[in-house]
């Protein structure tokens, strides 16, 4: 990972290599080597940055940005639920700003590409069904396996995620008052997954014998995967809101 934008150094080569992450003011930095091979006391900017393609947040945390269906992001959420057959009017789609959900994904993933030693972790646009009651807390605080229902189909307890919502266990939702649905198109962080079991709390260890070396979710087939469940709520972010009749 290339350095630009330090923060603070103690020598005049700004540039150099990341080897290793570390959290200052709650934010993920990187401390660096230059070609010399002498550490540097440097920081700079981590993937913590919000996307360059949001809107100006003005001070706050959370910011709700409807899209136009003129927009290159609408019309790829809207591509992601055409491919899957589902049949679906689209009400509007919304990008989720959330500045503290983002970092603490980011935190996540550098940790797990570290623990996993590869970078194959994150698997994107996965759909995530819920009431319009949960609309506000998702938002606000992320994904919460706490608050989940199976709907009958249980491959552990933690937050579902399918590549299909037509597979989603939480796939079909009840409307609101005015007859709309809403689902999730969310990045999720699945890493090193295995097959499911139910009742399942935390995942199972993996074979490397490692103490404490667990997988990152579970599935309900690792051949053909249609839901993944993850056992930590930073494992997520709410990246888009469907709204759908």
């Amino acid at each position: 990972m290339q350095c630009l934008r330090p923060l603070h150094h103690s020598g005049a080569h700004t540039e150099g290599i990341c080897t290793e992450f570390k959290l200052f003011n709650d934010s993920l930095y990187c401390v660096m080597n230059c070609p010399l091979n002498t550490k540097l006391s440097v920081f700079c900017p981590g993937d913590t940055l919000v996307p360059t393609h949001w809107d100006d947040m003005k001070g706050s945390f959370l910011k709700l940005v409807n899209l136009s269906p003129r927009f290159r992001e609408y019309n790829d959420v809207k591509a992601e639920c055409v491919k899957t057959g589902i049949n679906l009017t689209i009400v509007e789609i919304e990008q989720v700003q959330n500045e503290t959900l983002w970092k603490n994904y980011q935190i996540q993933k550098k940790q797990m590409e570290e623990k996993n030693n590869h970078y194959n972790n994150e698997r994107l646009l996965l759909f995530h069904g819920t009431s319009s009651n949960s609309i506000s807390q998702i938002n606000n605080h992320g994904f919460n396996r706490s608050y989940e229902e199976t709907h009958g189909v249980e491959i552990a307890i933690g937050s579902y995620f399918a590549v299909n919502p037509l597979f989603s266990p939480r796939g079909y939702v009840p409307p609101d008052a005015q007859g709309f649905k809403r689902m999730y198109l969310a990045r999720v962080l699945v890493g090193d997954y295995t097959q499911g079991h139910p009742g399942w709390i935390i995942p199972p260890d993996k074979p490397s014998g490692r103490c404490a070396d667990l997988y990152d979710s579970v599935t309900d087939n690792t051949s053909i995967p249609t839901t993944f469940l993850i056992f930590n709520d930073v494992q997520a972010y709410p990246e888009f809101l469907i709204t759908f009749n």
